[in-house]
């Protein structure tokens, strides 16, 4: 197994520590809890990871092939993990919990390869041919896709939330606009 971080990841988490120490602490914690969650429900399928890449916009875990159960499976043992620890963190440390939380509720949106956009595309292909799942997840990733850039500027308009909002949401459209690399 190869651990690659770029060069994008490195300077996000430089950013982040600029801005505030502790969060990106916190952050830090939260995406090595997540991650440790896929591999363990992939230890579970069998499946070998053959490369993990820490880049900008998230980490990303290869792996041999999954059936469809088993990549709905390790799709949401991330979350899952994230839902876990904020669960266990609410009175000890408040800021780790609200972190690892807001990890797992920005991995479930369904744009895929984001972990909501894995699960929803494993089970649409469980149950409908391949053209019949990508038709829906594209009508679904539009969807989202509006739905989070009119939050962002309803957010940065009228809740004065600065340009954050707008930042995150291209991330994640960025995000969503990766393909898997071979």
């Amino acid at each position: 197994m190869r651990i690659r971080v770029s060069p994008g990841f490195c300077a996000m988490v430089c950013l982040l520590a600029w801005l505030n120490l502790r969060l990106c602490g916190w952050f830090l914690a939260g995406v090595m809890f997540h991650e440790l969650g896929h591999l363990l429900a992939l230890r579970l399928c069998h499946a070998s990871v053959e490369r993990i890449s820490l880049e900008i916009s998230g980490a990303n875990i290869q792996t041999s092939l999954t059936g469809y159960r088993q990549e709905i499976l390790c799709a949401a043992a991330g979350p899952m993990a994230n839902c876990l620890l904020g669960a266990a963190m609410l009175r000890l440390l408040p800021q780790l919990a609200v972190v690892s939380l807001l990890l797992a509720a920005v991995n479930l949106v369904p744009l895929y390869p984001l972990d909501g956009g894995r699960i929803l595309r494993a089970a649409l292909l469980l149950h409908c041919s391949q053209e019949k799942a990508e038709r829906i997840l594209h009508v679904v990733t539009a969807g989202v896709c509006c739905t989070l850039m009119v939050l962002a500027c309803w957010m940065t308009v009228e809740l004065q939330a600065g340009l954050w909002p707008i930042f995150a949401a291209l991330v994640l459209l960025w995000r969503a606009g990766e393909r898997e690399k071979p």
